[in-house]
């Protein structure tokens, strides 16, 4: 769905609200008042990037202006991070490394690593850890039935519980990708990743 059809759906659906996404190709230059419109007015709450579908890293300097907008309307920026689906773009622009740069020139930005940088899950703890202002969610991680997946999902359980020890659970934000995979056996993986009732809270 563009943005356009987003920003209609919200309007029906009040209880939703829309993280634009905005496109970084080489031949577009973004549009930043429009950017600016749409945080001031709250119509949308948040940006999100995809680095590796589009090729480009998070420090180009195209993107600059936009994090200098969401830091001051206080607005997450989110990271497509890790893994691209199939073979399409390039990993080495979504390896989660290269948003400590974003990190660093911008300490009051809210910056979310979506995917927690499947497989790079240690790298992306670190950004966890040496960041205040960094967080990630465990989104994305199955395409469709997790039950068919056993080996993967022990996988996944024991990365997320050694992001957690080395950073913290509240640096972790649950989300699921729908429709990618639906919702309750996404619920019932996050409830059985082993977590004390105190760190699943967060």
């Amino acid at each position: 769905a563009t943005n356009e059809i987003l920003l209609e759906f919200a309007k029906k659906y009040k209880q939703f609200s829309v993280v634009a996404a905005v496109d970084m190709a080489e031949n577009k230059i973004p549009d930043y008042k429009f950017i600016e419109t749409l945080l001031q007015s709250k119509k949308i709450v948040g940006v999100k990037f995809y680095t590796g579908y589009q090729s480009f890293y998070p420090n180009n300097n195209r993107a600059r202006p936009i994090y200098e907008l969401c830091q001051k309307y206080n607005a997450p920026v989110m990271f497509h991070s890790g893994d691209t689906l199939a073979s399409v773009g390039y990993v080495k622009y979504s390896h989660p490394i290269h948003i400590d740069e974003v990190a660093t020139d911008f300490p009051k930005l809210k910056i979310i690593i979506a995917h927690l940088g499947n497989p790079w899950m240690i790298d992306a703890a670190e950004l966890l850890y040496r960041h205040e202002n960094v967080y990630a969610d465990i989104s994305g991680l199955f395409l469709k039935d997790i039950n068919k997946n056993k080996a993967q999902v022990k996988l996944y359980k024991n990365w997320i519980n050694e992001v957690i020890t080395y950073a913290s659970p509240r640096k972790l934000l649950y989300g699921t990708d729908y429709p990618l995979i639906e919702m309750k056996p996404y619920i019932k993986f996050a409830k059985n990743l082993g977590l004390s009732k105190e760190s699943l809270d967060k």
